[in-house]
């Protein structure tokens, strides 16, 4: 269950890979005292593990084909026994199967197989001490962890990622629930995006087109669709039929995307050769990349779910506050114990990628807002933290005037901003 575990979450290690390169964080080797990203370290460990996985594989069919060389051979003295009424012909026969099993050394070679898987895996071991740093002590700090909900949330990614008999396993074993409904929807969206990694469309269609019933709207997704419908039957079966595909199903997105019909129409003049025409990057494979993540996209809005798997989400950011957090704790472990602080002592620049919502950090006093401290516009339209504003008015009577401008300002003028 480990390992499944390991190897399903191996698309959120390309976002870490992505962002660790672009913010260009870097962590000390152990030994040489080189730059390593930690990106690096993480594929290696994976790969290390890929390496065990194929050790396995093979010391299993070696072991299956030994064990079967021994049965053919029992079976073959087996039928001659049978045939055999002289006592002392059997006798022959029996030290002809005990000389030639003693000949091939079938327990050996067996044990010689499972030694060396087993070699493997004391090396993967190994390797992970290599590439991780056990001094891992800035981690160890106490939190109020709901694993109840992180049960919740492992459960939900293996249903998200099309695993459903490995999250009906993990959801007994861990002893919690996900509804039927979102199953079911997971395995759909999941057999969906597959057939769409096939380059099959229809599927996606169908479900787009009883999403949209009764309600009357053309959804974005439709169309993208529709357009890679058209390129497939242009590419495949020629202008007429892309045509007609087009008069049956574009010409209601005619007043919303006109510009992109207009370049559809453009490529039937270059059917017959569209890889070497302007319109050649309509055939780009990043288009279908791009469409499975619009799938999946409307598929969780529509289930209310979030857009990425929060456990990888989780998972990349915790990676990229590593090589920070290690570096902190190396410079401050004689100096500070920062480990049972409530907040993080250094600030991490995590990237656009993981913006989620509107941060508000006061100007004055440089905290970022909370619910017990919200942001305050005052009249003048500055926006100031609730804590800053009442220090300012230390005389509720009184007028104060805005750090930011001449103007003064009345305490219950100022206004709470809801981003």
């Amino acid at each position: 269950l480990s390992l499944a575990l390991s190897l399903s979450l191996s698309r959120g290690l390309a976002l870490v890979d992505t962002c660790v390169k672009r913010e260009g964080f870097e962590v000390e080797g152990r030994k040489r005292g080189e730059g390593r990203t930690m990106s690096d370290a993480l594929f290696s460990a994976i790969r290390d593990i890929d390496r065990v996985a194929k050790k396995q594989r093979t010391c299993s069919a070696k072991t299956v084909q030994y064990l079967s060389q021994m049965e053919n051979e029992i079976r073959q003295t087996k039928e001659k026994l049978e045939t055999c009424s002289n006592s002392s012909e059997r006798k022959q026969l029996m030290k002809e199967l005990q000389d030639k099993l003693l000949q091939l050394e079938l327990p050996g070679q067996i044990a010689a197989q499972q030694k060396e898987f087993y070699g493997s895996v004391s090396r993967l071991g190994k390797s992970i001490d290599k590439h991780f740093s056990h001094s891992a002590s800035f981690g160890n700090r106490e939190t109020k962890l709901d694993e109840k909900l992180l049960d919740q949330v492992i459960a939900n990614h293996l249903f998200r990622e099309g695993q459903p008999d490995l999250g009906q396993t993990f959801c007994k074993e861990a002893k919690v629930s996900v509804s039927e409904d979102l199953k079911r929807a997971f395995l759909d969206m999941h057999i969906i995006v597959t057939e769409l990694q096939k380059h099959s469309l229809m599927p996606a269609l169908e479900w787009v087109k009883r999403q949209n019933k009764g309600e009357g709207r053309n959804s974005p997704l439709e169309f993208k669709l529709h357009s890679m419908q058209f390129i497939h039957l242009l590419t495949s079966q020629g202008c007429n039929a892309a045509l007609e595909y087009a008069r049956l199903n574009l010409s209601k997105f005619a007043s919303t995307h006109m510009l992109e019909i207009r370049q559809l129409m453009g490529c039937l003049l270059y059917h017959n050769n569209i890889e070497r025409s302007p319109y050649r990057e309509l055939l780009s494979e990043t288009h279908w990349e791009d469409i499975q993540q619009d799938f999946m996209r409307e598929c969780c809005n529509l289930m209310g779910q979030a857009c990425e798997s929060p456990l990888l989400v989780t998972s990349a950011a915790g990676a990229l506050a590593i090589p920070t957090l290690a570096k902190f704790a190396t410079v401050m472990a004689k100096k500070q114990d920062w480990t049972s602080m409530e907040q993080l002592p250094v600030e991490i620049e995590l990237g656009h990628d993981f913006t989620f919502y509107s941060i508000f950090a006061c100007p004055i006093s440089r905290d970022q807002a909370s619910p017990d401290d919200p942001p305050m516009m005052l009249p003048c339209g500055h926006v100031l933290s609730k804590q800053s504003v009442t220090k300012l008015n230390k005389n509720n009577s009184k007028p104060f005037k805005c750090p930011y401008c001449p103007s003064e300002q009345k305490y219950s003028d100022c206004l709470q901003i809801t981003f």
